[in-house]
């Protein structure tokens, strides 16, 4: 990412292989909608949400699929947890048998124990994989799915296009997957290849109070709700808007301008209480979903990363990192002598005076030391910018002189 240009956004989620043209694990760079229709199958989750992120402002959008497995588990009891989630949304991908009746089949974005399914119908939790049926007194069986792989499509996104990407989401907000592809965005960063993950917190909180975020990373962003009105995700909406801004602004108090309901519409208290465990709210409005904040899960207590609790201080020092060792690359091979450091102190700097100038830093260091005979070391400190959180107003009647 260059300052003032967006920034580059990865979706992974599922298609429509039926309707699609798209291939398990094949990487795609989308630039329309109707390439994304043709390719993951129109009206496909994937689809979907990468006409969204273009919509919000992505260009282009990194999509993968991934792909899909026929699972069949044993059903031992009227509730119970299938043994590969993620799985998929559709309800005719999931077929319960149960004393020889083939249940009726519902996917539920809560939890499923705490539904009452009707006559012969299983509630199912995709996401977590978590069921409930109604089955009478015979409760064993079997159930065929299609699970998704999800890991193995991060694996195929990032192995593509992981030195490009800034910003990678995921439409599942199971949180086996949300962990994998945080260690595999933490990987990346030793490799010297930058990006945050985008994730949701949930499909559904019953009890937000109870929520305890389970990251303390810059590395990734969790949010809430990232479902519609609709139980549709909205993970693409909101990478759309995070790879649109760019460094150039927060996300914090902008809407999604396609989503105008929420699944589950936060009060302040649940908010406040989302906030404290690093959760970003997104608000119900009707002129459009509103993003309450652009936190990292950076804890108080995580000293290494205190100054990135914010994602637009992270993604500035991703920046400067990255010219850092752009600029120092140069200068390899290079007589070592002071003149060449100090050329490269005024490259660094010259850079980071364009930042300055765009309100992305607000002050910055670079010292260039020899260490040896052979090794230079380059320090450079940054003051990240803060965004404006609160504006207080006072507005007086009276005399105006």
């Amino acid at each position: 990412m260059n300052v003032g240009s967006p920034g580059e956004a990865g979706l992974i989620g599922q298609a429509d292989f039926t309707e699609g043209t798209a291939q398990p694990n094949e990487v795609h760079r989308i630039t329309n909608a109707p390439t994304a229709a043709t390719l993951f199958g129109n009206g496909s989750p994937l689809a979907t949400n990468v006409t969204d992120a273009l919509s919000e402002g992505a260009f282009p959008v990194y999509a993968v699929a991934p792909a899909e497995v026929e699972v069949e588990d044993d059903v031992m009891g009227s509730t119970g947890e299938l043994s590969s989630a993620p799985i998929s949304e559709n309800a005719d991908d999931i077929s319960f048998n149960v004393g020889g009746i083939t249940l009726s089949t519902t996917v539920v974005l809560e939890a499923p124990e705490d539904l009452s399914p009707s006559e012969n119908e299983v509630l199912v939790n995709a996401v977590d994989g978590t069921y409930h049926l109604d089955a009478g007194s015979n409760i064993e069986g079997t159930v065929n799915y299609v699970a998704l792989d999800y890991e193995s499509a991060i694996d195929a996104l990032v192995d593509e296009e992981g030195d490009i990407l800034d910003f990678i989401g995921i439409l599942s907000e199971n949180a086996d997957t949300s962990d994998y592809l945080h260690g595999v965005v933490k990987d990346m960063e030793s490799k010297g290849d930058f990006a945050i993950a985008i994730a949701g917190a949930s499909p559904y909180l019953d009890d937000v109070f109870s929520y305890e975020n389970p990251f303390d990373s810059s590395r990734i962003q969790v949010q809430y709700p990232m479902r519609n009105g609709d139980g549709r995700s909205m993970i693409g909406s909101y990478i759309g808007l995070r790879a649109g801004l760019g460094m150039s602004a927060s996300p914090m108090k902008k809407r999604l301008s396609g989503q105008e309901t929420l699944y589950h519409s936060l009060s302040r208290e649940e908010m406040e209480a989302l906030s404290e465990q690093r959760v970003n709210p997104i608000k119900s409005e009707r002129a459009g979903a509103l993003v309450m904040d652009d936190m990292t899960t950076v804890s108080v207590e995580n000293n290494e990363e205190f100054e990135m609790q914010q994602g637009i201080a992270r993604l500035v020092t991703d920046y400067v990192a990255v010219i850092t060792n752009e600029n120092a690359d140069v200068f390899i091979g290079e007589l070592h002598t002071q003149s060449a450091r100090n050329a490269l102190r005024g490259n660094i700097k010259s850079e980071l005076k364009d930042l300055l100038s765009l309100n992305a830093i607000t002050g910055y260091t670079v010292e260039v030391e020899p260490i040896s005979a052979m090794e230079a070391r380059v320090n450079v400190g940054v003051e990240t910018i803060k965004p404006l959180r609160n504006i207080r107003a006072t507005v007086t009647a009276g005399q105006v002189e």
